[in-house]
């Protein structure tokens, strides 16, 4: 498209590229008929455009005469067109470039465009020709698609596949490297027979000269390689005549059968009995006569058919195809006699010997004799029976999705990212406490201030799903449209395409108000419950009574520190409350005795921990809550109790509950010693940080009374 700029005439009126009107009509039809758009630009505006390029932008003569040429041009191209025509018209190269045209009603066209510097009444210009490519700009990208699905399906069979052309591999994937044990780099360097062992060289080669020069040799058959480190392998080979960068080559199909061929041989060993290997594919293969008569089959085309293989020899196709697609299938056939070319990927139905409807998906190409007389057809099938039903149950599937979306007890629903919905099923509705999905699509998108209980969140969770994807089981709350709160879950995911279109939310609601609100009573009284316990502990020991509350808080103050989750801050809580719960199994005056304890005393002592997992291990708490009382003497060295375990073996909030325990044990009072302080338990967590305690909550811990001043309360 042109760059000179200049001003607007005030009065634009289209113009003839030719002054004579014979001459100019004759022009004009050469110009149609020659496939491409012209026109003329000065001072970049048009001053003549052909009929056919008013055809193939949507504009017409008046629309376009007199209006600047860059205009039109998809706002993210305009740069890059700019340059390039500056650059073609200074070197007249007659270089062509693609750029996206917007045309009438702003549908974007793919266009191919060239440009030359002209003289038009006596003034400088651009003459411009201009194809639209969009149909090939499609066909490239899905070609593209398709190339990269065949890499991906290459690579990631299961089979080793090798494409030889003369007598070197052209090209191999991952599985042949691994059956031989070379990388691919070797492979398609050398020549494929240095790979095959010596005594089966020239079988393998011979057939594939053969097969190179259309003949047809065994296809499928067996032979031994020598792999890398030395070890022969038995191979088997399914190969078959292709087309490789027009001239032909051979593909070929190889499975690994070192294990069965020694499964075979011992077999043959014991019963002294010599038995043919028959091939064994999972796809099926034939050989039919000109007249569609079957000469040869494999096991698995027999199966794929419903039919025994000695039912099917001199049996025809007719036998199983109904009228339509055995017109089908005739007319490929057909096409692959005249042109000698294979046929791939020709779906028929079938009807098997039970009377079982099937799909087959077959591949063939032209049997030819020693002479070269064409006598038959060979292919291949495949049962694509199962995924054609999938097709179907997805087609009726698509159908029953609208009466799924509609009835559905969860809310579902597509809002724009600004907040304007799109779609809702009546259960969204039913949720917000509307009469209809349509009062949802009438309101003004602004859901953060009308349906956001804490408007703050929805732009939290709009950067959340921009960033990962998908948001789920997300639990918050909504206004109804009567103004009363309930709580929901919501899964969410953004949803892009490939059209440049803006990009929208999708999501699917339940209102969890009422399970929110008994949750919430369950764990008040379970709450109530655990403190009635540490109620108990406290009366039997009444010289440490408040010992487990404070121990307690400080795992808790802890446990934020550490940013855990607010339900492994709770359960961390309540595990604190009852963690002594095992001393009620320890002699009311071992606990009260005011002297230092001796080996036997403190051996009982220690059972505790032990004894309180005991105790609470049925019990279905929401949290590990009997772990961590057992685990909240154990230390990160193994030298702790009572089962000696070490590092992340520990729970983390056990962890966490033994600093808190041994922090608030020093710094108050004890039956047998006065408290040593605060600064003394302090000292004692530092010192043996990475010892005997974890030092990210050693460092927790310290820094909740060096820097904020955190208090145990009495």
């Amino acid at each position: 498209m042109n760059t000179e700029s200049g001003n607007p005439t005030s009065e634009a009126s289209p113009k003839k590229l030719f002054e004579d009107d014979e001459f100019s009509s004759l022009a004009e039809a050469i110009l149609s008929s020659a496939g491409v758009g012209i026109y003329i630009v000065q001072n970049g505006r048009f001053v003549y455009v052909s009929p056919l390029y008013q055809k193939l932008t949507g504009y017409s003569e008046k629309e376009l005469i007199g209006t600047h040429s860059l205009g039109y041009i998809y706002l993210e191209d305009r740069g890059t067109v700019r340059e390039k025509a500056i650059r073609s018209l200074k070197t007249k190269s007659l270089e062509p470039y693609e750029y996206r045209f917007v045309k009438k009603h702003q549908e974007i066209m793919w266009a191919l465009e060239t440009i030359a510097p002209i003289s038009y009444e006596g003034e400088r210009a651009t003459l411009g020709s201009f194809m639209d490519i969009s149909h090939r700009k499609k066909v490239e990208a899905a070609l593209q698609k398709s190339e990269e699905n065949y890499r991906l399906l290459f690579e990631s069979a299961g089979q080793g596949i090798l494409i030889a052309k003369d007598e070197t591999i052209q090209f191999a994937n991952a599985a042949l490297a691994e059956i031989v044990g070379y990388p691919k780099e070797v492979i398609t360097t050398r020549p494929f027979i240095s790979f095959i062992h010596p005594d089966d060289r020239s079988i393998v080669l011979n057939r594939h000269k053969m097969r190179l020069r259309g003949e047809a040799p065994e296809n499928d058959y067996q032979f031994r390689v020598m792999t890398s480190d030395g070890t022969v392998k038995w191979l088997q080979i399914n190969a078959r005549m292709i087309s490789w960068d027009g001239v032909p080559a051979s593909l070929s199909f190889i499975t690994d059968i070192t294990d069965r061929r020694q499964a075979q041989d011992e077999l043959r060993a014991s019963e002294e009995k010599y038995r043919t290997i028959i091939e064994q594919m999972v796809d099926g293969y034939f050989e039919i006569d000109l007249a569609g008569n079957y000469t040869f089959v494999n096991d698995a085309e027999s199966n794929i058919v419903g039919y025994a293989r000695e039912e099917m020899i001199g049996m025809n196709s007719r036998q199983y195809l109904d009228e339509e697609n055995l017109q089908k299938a005739m007319q490929s056939f057909r096409k692959s006699y005249r042109t000698c070319e294979p046929f791939k990927s020709l779906e028929i139905e079938i009807t098997r010997k039970d009377g079982t409807k099937g799909f087959n998906e077959i591949a063939g190409s032209v049997v030819r004799d020693s002479g070269g007389k064409r006598v038959g057809f060979r292919g291949f099938t495949r049962d694509v029976t199962e995924r054609k039903q999938s097709e179907m149950k997805l087609q009726r599937s698509e159908e029953r999705y609208r009466d799924i979306f509609e009835n559905a007890q969860e809310g579902i629903y597509q809002t724009t990212c600004e907040g304007r919905f799109l779609m809702a099923n009546q259960a969204m509705a039913r949720i917000l406490g509307y009469d209809a999905p349509e009062e949802l699509l009438d309101e003004k998108p602004d859901l953060a201030r009308r349906i956001y209980v804490n408007p703050e969140e929805r732009t939290k969770v709009i950067e959340q799903v921009q960033r990962e994807g998908v948001v789920r089981g997300q639990e918050i709350q909504f206004y109804r449209k009567d103004g009363r709160k309930i709580w929901i879950s919501r899964t969410m995911r953004i949803v892009r395409d490939d059209q440049n279109k803006e990009p929208y939310l999708e999501g699917i609601v339940e209102d969890i108000t009422e399970k929110k609100e008994s949750v919430d009573r369950l764990r008040k009284a379970l709450g109530g419950t655990v403190q009635a316990i540490a109620s108990v502990v406290e009366t039997k020991d009444p010289y440490t009574a408040g010992h487990q509350r404070r121990v307690a808080d400080l795992a808790r103050a802890m446990a934020t520190e550490l940013n855990l989750s607010p339900d492994q801050i709770e359960g961390l809580r309540m595990a604190g409350i009852i963690h002594d719960i095992g001393k009620i199994s320890v002699p009311a005056e071992i606990l009260s005795t005011p002297r230092r304890l001796t080996a036997i005393e403190f051996s009982l002592i220690k059972m505790h921990a032990q004894s309180g997992y005991d105790i609470l291990k049925d019990v279905d708490f929401p949290w590990p809550i009997a772990r961590m009382v057992l685990e909240h003497h154990e230390r990160m060295d193994g030298s702790g109790y009572p089962n000696g375990l070490t590092g992340d073996d520990i729970l983390l909030e056990s962890r966490v509950l033994a600093v808190a325990d041994v922090v608030e044990a020093m710094a108050t009072h004890r039956p047998y010693r006065p408290a040593l302080g605060l600064e003394a338990a302090l000292e004692e967590i530092n010192t043996k940080k990475g010892i005997l305690y974890d030092p990210n909550v050693v460092s927790v811990c310290l820094r909740l009374f060096q820097d904020k001043n955190f208090v145990i309360k009495a």
